[in-house]
C-alpha cells in the first residue's frame, strides 16, 4: 500500500506512515471495503453470465423441440385429413392456424429480445445522443471586447517628489 500523502510504500498493518506520519487506519479500511465490493461484483457478474448462457441453451433446446413437434403435427394433419380426403378444408385451415400461430410467437419473441437489447444499450450509455446541427455556420456578431478590471485604474496617482539630499 502506498501513502496517499507522500507516496511512500507501507505495509497494510502499519497505523501511521513512516515517512510523513499520516494515519493509515481509515485508508486500509477503505481499501478493504473496495476489494470486498469488487470481488462481490465479479461473482455476481459471473453468475449473471452463466445464467444467460443457461437460458440461451434452454430456450434453444425448447425451440428445436417445438419446431419438431409442430412439424409432426402438420405432417399428421396433412396425412390424416388432407391426403385421405376426409376433411380437406378443415386440414388446410388447421395447418394455416398452426403455422401463423408459430410465426406470431416468433415475432413476439424477436420483438422482446430487440427491446431488451435496446434497453441494455441505453443503460450502458452506448446509444448516441441526438446529433447537433453542424451543417451551418454560426451567426456573426459584432466583436465587443470584455472590460478589464484595470481599465480605468491605470492613471498615474499624484505623488510627492521625494529626493534625497545628502
Amino acid at each position: 500500500m502506498f501513502c496517499p500523502n507522500c507516496s511512500k510504500e507501507n505495509s497494510s498493518e502499519q497505523k501511521f506512515c513512516r515517512a510523513c506520519g499520516i494515519g493509515l487506519e481509515k485508508i486500509v479500511e477503505s481499501l478493504a471495503e473496495q476489494k470486498l465490493s469488487s470481488a462481490q461484483d465479479d461473482r455476481s457478474l459471473r453468475k449473471r453470465i452463466l445464467l444467460e448462457a443457461f437460458g440461451t441453451v434452454a430456450f434453444g433446446g425448447l425451440a428445436v423441440v417445438l419446431v419438431i413437434a409442430v412439424g409432426a403435427i402438420i405432417y399428421g394433419i396433412v396425412t390424416k385429413l388432407i391426403l385421405t380426403g376426409s376433411s380437406v378444408l378443415f386440414g388446410i385451415l388447421l395447418t394455416a392456424f398452426i403455422v401463423f400461430a408459430l410465426l406470431s410467437l416468433i415475432y413476439v419473441f424477436l420483438n422482446e429480445s430487440l427491446k431488451e437489447r435496446q434497453n441494455k444499450r441505453k443503460q450502458s450509455g452506448g446509444e448516441l445522443t441526438k446529433p447537433k446541427n453542424t451543417d451551418r455556420l454560426l451567426e456573426e456578431k459584432p466583436f465587443e471586447p470584455a472590460s478589464s478590471i484595470v481599465e480605468n485604474s491605470t492613471e498615474l496617482l499624484l505623488t510627492e517628489n521625494k529626493t534625497q539630499k545628502f
